[in-house]
């Protein structure tokens, strides 16, 4: 009988945008994981079938499911820097 495997929950995404104004979405605790989309919403969709698919994979060949090292509530503590605005004087 196979051993059941816990998988995490969630996962940390990352988002950027790309010089064709779509978004490059990635999963950094699972390598290879990246997709791209059109709209925000559409990478968020890719990442979210591409995240499900590289789990099956990894399970398919008896590999260790990736562990999130990012804690949820530290990644909203901590998405954001606030930078102030530096005023430039002229020489």
């Amino acid at each position: 009988m196979r051993k059941r495997t816990k998988i995490p929950s969630q996962y940390y995404v990352t988002y950027e945008r790309d010089g064709k104004k779509g978004y490059v979405a990635s999963a950094p605790a699972i390598a290879g994981c990246v997709v791209y989309g059109k709209t925000l919403p559409e990478a968020h969709q890719n990442i979210s079938s591409a995240i499900k698919e590289c789990l099956e994979v990894i399970h398919q060949f008896h590999k260790e499911t990736p562990k999130e090292t990012i804690e949820p509530k530290e990644v909203l503590k901590l998405s954001f820097v606030k930078v102030r605005q530096r005023e430039y004087v002229k020489a």
